[in-house]
């Protein structure tokens, strides 16, 4: 999770640099003084998906470069080589 944080009086949403999981830069939203219900409505419904994005794809990348580590020690394994050590 991005520890990025927009200034206090800033009036305007802020997009961070890219979490380093998920590679989806966070939004924070911008909360107006006078917003109306269905403003806030949709902040929040806003907000919840960019959680549940930022979750999918955090997950999604573990899974993908677990799988691919998995794959080239397999391939590797399967023409008779192994993974090169530290030393070369």
């Amino acid at each position: 999770v991005s520890r990025f944080c927009p200034p206090r009086k800033s009036c305007h949403d802020w997009i961070g640099p890219p979490d380093k999981y998920s590679n989806l830069r966070p939004v924070h939203f911008y909360i107006p003084e006078n917003e109306s219900p269905l403003e806030q409505k949709l902040r929040e419904l806003r907000q919840e998906t960019q959680e549940w994005n930022q979750q999918f794809w955090a997950n999604q990348n573990l899974t993908f470069r677990k799988e691919k580590e998995e794959f080239i020690h397999s391939r590797l394994k399967a023409k008779g080589l192994a993974l090169r050590a530290e030393s070369g």
